[in-house]
């Protein structure tokens, strides 16, 4: 299993490719339950392939162990070696002059209102220190709001994944309310995947929650492919 470190916000556990063994996967989780009591991490979260073998014997021990089911999520996969370069609009980042970490959390608490994702239990503080935490040194160039005429219209985190070179993920994306529903929200998509490919992503992995059919439609139409159903867990502390 891969291990995202957010401490002490969170730890996540994500699942990797090939055969699991499901005794070494629950000692690996009690010892990270273990770390997190003594840590005082706030959250623990799971995630599960659900067409995996072993799911339901996964699902059952997290449930017995405290964690509860937070969300039914869709993971896309897209080859991005042949992705032409997109600049319908402009952005800035956290590292230009004039752009502050303020207005860039209100552009996101923006992007979040009416989401068809479940809500998330995070503040915009705490959001934005888990991409601090888990982009490192480079994490402001990864923060970019987008612009059409001269108006916010987005935000995207593009980034390469860490531990990779070349796994390109988008730590968030997502589009203001009144710029849905014009295609906004597909076009940014696309922009954001050609970020990825600049800063040196052989390929894009995504998810979105199962409710969030507008989102799916979004992948699909910039050539997403669905690569595995997963199911996510939380445990509070």
């Amino acid at each position: 299993m891969k291990v995202i470190d957010g401490t002490p916000e969170y730890i996540l556990i994500e699942p990797t490719e090939g055969m699991l063994d499901i005794n070494e996967w629950k000692k690996g989780i009690s010892a990270i339950i273990r770390k997190a009591e003594k840590g005082k991490v706030k959250r623990v979260g799971v995630t599960l392939h659900s067409n995996r073998d072993h799911y339901e014997s996964c699902s059952d021990y997290l449930i017995s162990s405290g964690f509860e089911h937070f969300a039914s999520k869709v993971n896309v996969y897209r080859d991005l070696k042949e992705m032409e370069s997109f600049h319908p609009y402009t952005w800035r980042t956290l590292e230009d002059r004039g752009t502050t970490e303020k207005a860039f959390m209100e552009v996101w608490r923006m992007c979040r209102q009416g989401s068809d994702n479940a809500a998330s239990t995070l503040s915009m503080e705490q959001h934005l220190q888990s991409v601090k935490q888990e982009l490192g040194s480079g994490w402001k160039y990864s923060c970019r709001i987008f612009y059409k005429d001269h108006q916010p219209i987005g935000i995207a985190i593009p980034h390469i994944e860490p531990g990779t070179t070349n796994e390109g993920r988008l730590f968030y994306f997502g589009v203001f309310p009144s710029a849905r529903s014009k295609g906004t929200g597909s076009t940014l998509h696309r922009q954001a995947l050609g970020c990825l490919k600049e800063m040196g992503a052989d390929y894009y992995i995504g998810s979105t929650h199962l409710n969030n059919i507008k989102m799916q439609r979004v992948f699909e139409k910039n050539g997403c492919h669905i690569h595995a159903y997963t199911e996510s867990y939380y445990k509070y502390f």
